[in-house]
């Protein structure tokens, strides 16, 4: 994993030329050894193998584990698939220019990154839907569709997708031994219930009636339940975050006020929340036994990594102020 000393040198990097020598130097070296870096770069070529050192290490960590434990972190790859589509529906939504998207996605193979090039080109997210190739994942979209017509908003996607995601994984909790099924609990169970805060903070930032927000947020809690459905009917941003102050959450809350008090978006609150996930997982990591919530945790992280890695050399490229790179960085 990338120290936050390495970050740091990366983003104050004068150009893409010294980020790459500085990367080489890191465990990312063996990986950028089989890609053409030369100026100008190409986003395609660091992308390729980005994704390949990515899928490597998914495949890795997956084939090594238990039989049952293969099987349940099967699904959690799909996620990543459903994150990167999230993002394209959202600036199809939006009308995002696609190369500012690109460098979010985290395609696992060549095949995906051709399908979200693809994606990334239509004008509405009716024609991404047709164009999804995966039948699954197409039907749980279109099936939302006459939700996006209600609310125009593309957050219905991500909710579907995240509910059919969660529901396999809470519900295969169950195939893990005893000392799996009580760390997979907590950290998937943890991960449902940050995404309903996240829905519900969403909701009340666009103007959505509780009721509506009900309608979206996923059918499972893990803790806080009563303090969770209380935000549902609470007035604004800062009444959620009162309300979670005095739950189980309370360490959350207090990271999004803090960003929040700083800039009042819910851009800043996702990023809050992205880097408490990451300080979920990072404490995942630690102790002793082995647990599934390890490998589930260094999935998490390295995805993150990848992105960092993504973020900061295409800054460079676009010569973006250190400091604009730094704030774009999920880091612990």
């Amino acid at each position: 994993m990338l120290s936050i000393g390495d970050y740091e040198k990366l983003v104050q990097a004068v150009d893409i030329d010294e980020a790459i020598r500085l990367l080489n130097t890191t465990p990312y070296g063996e990986v950028l050894s089989k890609a053409d870096l030369r100026y100008p770069l190409d986003p395609t070529e660091l992308d390729r193998v980005l994704s390949e050192g990515l899928l490597k290490i998914y495949n890795l960590v997956i084939n090594s584990s238990p039989r049952n434990v293969r099987n349940y972190l099967k699904p959690y790859c799909k996620k990543l698939y459903y994150d990167n589509l999230v993002l394209i529906l959202n600036a199809v939504h939006f009308k995002t220019p696609a190369q500012t998207v690109m460098r979010y996605l985290i395609p696992l193979t060549p095949k995906e990154m051709d399908e979200y090039k693809n994606l990334l080109n239509m004008q509405t997210v009716y024609q991404v839907i047709d164009l999804i190739r995966d039948p699954e994942t197409k039907q749980i979209l279109q099936e939302v569709l006459p939700d996006y017509e209600s609310l125009n908003l593309p957050i219905v996607f991500e909710v579907a997708l995240q509910r059919s995601v969660y529901k396999s994984l809470w519900r295969n909790i169950v195939t893990l031994d005893l000392t799996d099924r009580r760390y997979a609990r907590k950290l998937i169970g943890t991960k449902i219930d940050v995404t309903n805060i996240l829905i519900i903070m969403r909701g009340k930032s666009q103007g959505l009636e509780p009721l509506t927000i009900e309608s979206l947020i996923l059918p499972t809690f893990y803790r806080a339940e009563h303090a969770i459905r209380e935000c549902i009917g609470a007035q604004d941003i800062e009444s959620i975050l009162n309300i979670l102050s005095v739950s189980e959450y309370r360490d959350l809350a207090y990271k999004v006020r803090e960003a929040y008090m700083e800039n009042r978006s819910i851009s800043t609150i996702e990023h809050a929340v992205e880097e408490y996930l990451t300080q979920q997982a990072y404490t995942a990591m630690i102790g002793y036994p082995f647990h599934i919530g390890v490998p589930i945790a260094f999935l998490d992280l390295k995805r993150n990594e990848i992105r960092n890695i993504k973020i900061i050399l295409f800054g460079k490229v676009e010569k973006v102020e250190p400091r604009v790179i730094r704030d774009l960085l999920i880091i612990f």
